[in-house]
């Protein structure tokens, strides 16, 4: 038994003999709570005195510095991808995608204002915690990251579209990402805890502070206004980059930028989730639906939305998986640094799961465009067998066909009339001796 202070932290450490892992029970009892308890209602026993105990509790993992390489590593690999989209972004094709404003306002609409709307129902819908409810927000609040365009090229959606789409997010989520965080992410910093200590008359001011700490913390928009700039740096460094220099920014884009993200890539799906192991040991079904439906509900809106406003095939497409597309390394790395533990922890679970959702829903697509084509190929070719069956069927009753040669043009001056044998036969030319008198003009 050991006597733990309110609003102070405890490491509670184990080793294993063997290879497995170690559980922990801990039992936590507020003496002031029992001792008044006791006073009141005479002898108290321990389990009554434990079940009466309302005593807050984080848990917080230890800092590793295998933690701060991911975090460290993923906003890295955030600015080389933003990078990498504007070394590969044409001036010349964004000048003549913006003769088409329709698409580019649907785009638009989609991405920063029914999106992050859309993520809020979700969190409000969902029985998550107010940490994973605001990393929800926070992950539909930045659109992008460079996957939608690699679906789009592999998609044979409209390219141009799809650049023109991710300048404009670059630009526009430093002003509409910081503002749906500030008046929607409100919603998710009341106290969850506070609740409990206010529906009883014995608890202690300690222990309301307690709750207090652990239920709520401040808005991090300073610190994502600043990972936002950086985001759109380098991107304006790497569209400089391909109009001044555009061999140089091929050469970049071709032999560095693509070969790295390729091996980042196989290392975050292997090393990635063996730091991150945590998020998969203790899965919250709920927050996994919540990430598995943001791309998903995005991508119908999108392509909802521009079906409704009669776009072109492509720029459906192209809009479709454009909302779907979250820049969740750039959230991650946001989070991470911004909250302190065990809020950054919560929040940056569901950037996570998106960014492996977003994958399996760009292949569940193309798996089910596949199918689609293959079913319209089978019943093309079923329509051609069926007609070319129609047409040989057909009885007559004689070997020979009677034709009629009629003209719309009767009695015009400097036309005439002229009768000539046909000969028609279905068999061999030997065979072929009934002929038919046709008029020919």
């Amino acid at each position: 038994m050991q006597d733990l202070p309110n609003s102070t932290a405890h490491a509670l450490g184990g080793s294993s003999g063997g290879g497995g892992g170690v559980t922990q029970s801990l039992v936590l009892l507020d003496k002031d709570l029992a001792a008044q308890m006791a006073g009141e209602n005479g002898q108290l026993s321990t389990s009554q005195a434990v079940a009466t105990s309302q005593v807050p509790v984080a848990v917080v993992r230890g800092q590793r510095l295998a933690d701060v390489a991911f975090d460290s590593s993923a906003a890295a690999i955030a600015l080389l991808v933003m990078f990498g989209m504007g070394c590969c972004t044409d001036t010349a094709s964004v000048k003549r995608q913006l003769k088409f404003p329709v698409s580019l306002i649907i785009g638009f609409c989609c991405q920063f204002i029914l999106m992050p709307v859309l993520a809020f129902g979700l969190a409000m819908v969902l029985p998550l915690e107010e940490d994973v409810q605001f990393g929800l927000l926070c992950t539909a609040c930045v659109p992008g990251g460079g996957l939608g365009h690699i679906a789009v090229i592999i998609g044979d959606a409209d390219v141009p579209l799809s650049l023109t789409l991710n300048l404009i997010s670059g630009v526009a989520m430093l002003g509409t990402a910081p503002l749906w965080i500030f008046v929607l992410g409100q919603y998710f910093q009341s106290s969850s805890t506070t609740t409990n200590s206010s529906s009883t008359n014995n608890s202690s001011s300690s222990s309301t502070s307690t709750d207090q700490q652990l239920g709520s913390h401040a808005l991090p928009l300073y610190s994502f206004e600043i990972w936002l700039a950086a985001i759109f740096l380098a991107y304006a460094l790497g569209l400089l980059l391909n109009r001044f220099r555009p061999v140089a920014a091929e050469m970049l884009l071709n032999w560095v930028i693509r070969p790295f993200l390729l091996l980042a890539t196989i290392l975050y799906i292997t090393v990635g989730v063996y730091i991150n192991m945590y998020v998969f040991e203790l899965i919250n079904h709920y927050a996994v639906l919540g990430a598995a439906l943001l791309p998903l509900t995005g991508c119908l809106l999108g392509c909802t939305l521009s079906k409704l406003c009669r776009q072109q095939t492509a720029f459906v497409k192209t809009i479709a998986l454009e909302t779907s597309s979250l820049n969740c390394l750039t959230v991650l790395a946001a989070l991470r640094f911004s909250l302190p533990a065990p809020h950054a922890d919560l929040a940056s679970m569901v950037p996570i799961w998106v960014l492996f959702t977003i994958p399996g829903l760009y292949v569940l697509l193309a798996l089910l465009q596949s199918f689609y084509k293959a079913l319209l190929l089978q019943w093309r070719l079923r329509r051609c067998a069926q007609r070319a069956a129609s047409v040989g069927s057909k009885d007559s009753p004689s070997p020979h066909h009677d034709y009629d040669v009629v003209s719309a043009i009767v009695n015009r001056p400097g036309i005439a009339a002229l009768s000539a044998p046909l000969v028609v036969s279905d068999g061999p030319e030997e065979e072929a001796g009934h002929s038919e008198k046709v008029t020919v003009l």
